[in-house]
């Protein structure tokens, strides 16, 4: 493969309906997404609607056929709300490639199936073939079935990403997960990301003679840049560093893994980032899917956030008017959202891991 003047040669070239048209960007990273859909065709067919707001330079379909949609000197809508290692706004650097991949896969009765499939009626079961089990890297994130990658898929990846690596100074390599944890979970444990980042390094040294920080800024990609820690006992969550704070939600129970992203000037306190998956009533819920940024935000502060739907039991009570979070799954007038909560715990009842 090889990249002249902004495209991949040979490779079909689709115009995205939703990109930056005007403003010339210098790509130095690239992100790897996954599509959570049905078909490549059908991503393209999504990017290329005149009423989409989302698009990524390409689209790697099933059986690694890569569409380019979007100039590589151009921005491309993809990364949305991200931060990695001190930088933010992913979209303004980045180059998107999004493989077609229905993403994590919920199981029922014995049976996996995709997001889609698990709304209808007559429901029909991905193949046990299809199926990767596995931990995701984000210790917030609980999936643990998704759908497996091509052969075909991972070795047009890693082709691709060789020949942007030699066009452009790219110095990361991501996964859509590492530069939003708290919101996205693709590509997900099913895809080879360490290795790609591995072979990238190793292909790109014998062939560019790279420099130091190109490797460097690789290998540390490789891990998450959030330290993760465990909760040790049952631990009350706070608005600030202080225990006559406000409580910031309901008790974490032990064991629950979070993000510590901070500690204050005493060391005595950890800011730490806790993802909560749970139901709330769509009354109160405004649901918005035209984006690449969160699906839904809070329209009222009396809202309560339930394990599941039938409220059996409360697990946050403050959120506020405006919190937004993505929309995961809907029954009657429930939503399950996956909500992001910053607060403030304790550092002696947390440990680092």
């Amino acid at each position: 493969m090889e990249i002249k003047n902004n495209r991949l040669t040979g490779a079909t070239f689709v115009e995205a309906n939703a990109y930056n048209k005007t403003a010339v960007m210098k790509p130095d990273a690239i992100i790897i997404h996954y599509t959570a859909g049905a078909s490549g065709n059908a991503t393209v067919k999504l990017f290329a609607a005149k009423t989409s707001k989302t698009s990524a330079h390409f689209v790697v379909s099933e059986d690694g056929t890569i569409t380019q949609m979007v100039d590589l000197n151009r921005k491309a809508y993809h990364a949305g709300t991200s931060s990695y290692n001190g930088r933010s706004s992913y979209n303004n650097f980045s180059i998107g490639i999004e493989i077609s991949n229905p993403g994590y896969l919920q199981k029922i009765d014995g049976k996996y199936y995709t997001w889609w499939e698990v709304k209808k009626d007559k429901k029909t079961a991905t193949p046990e073939d299809k199926v990767y089990v596995g931990k995701h890297r984000n210790a917030v994130t609980t999936m643990t079935y998704w759908y497996k990658y091509t052969d075909e898929q991972i070795k047009a990846v890693k082709e691709l990403c060789q020949a942007i690596c030699k066009a452009y100074d790219i110095k990361e390599i991501l996964g859509h997960e590492e530069i939003a944890p708290g919101r996205k979970c693709d590509p997900g444990p099913a895809f080879p990301l360490d290795a790609l980042r591995a072979d990238i390094v190793s292909n790109t040294k014998k062939d560019l003679n790279v420099s130091e920080l190109f490797k460097d800024a690789v290998k540390e990609s490789a891990s998450t840049s959030l330290t993760i820690g465990r909760v040790k006992v049952k631990l009350n969550f706070r608005q600030s560093p202080s225990s006559n704070a406000p409580l910031k939600s309901s008790p974490m129970a032990a064991d629950t893994y979070v993000y510590i992203i901070g500690s204050d000037s005493t060391g005595e306190w950890y800011n730490i980032l806790y993802e909560m998956t749970g139901w709330m009533d769509k009354e109160f819920v405004e649901q918005d899917n035209t984006d690449d940024n969160y699906d839904g935000e809070l329209t009222t502060n009396s809202a309560m956030l339930y394990n599941d739907q039938k409220k059996s039991r409360r697990l946050v009570s403050d959120l506020k008017a405006g919190t937004k979070f993505n929309i995961l799954d809907q029954q009657e007038n429930m939503f399950r959202i996956q909500a992001v909560v910053e607060g403030w715990a304790s550092s002696k009842y947390i440990t680092k891991i």
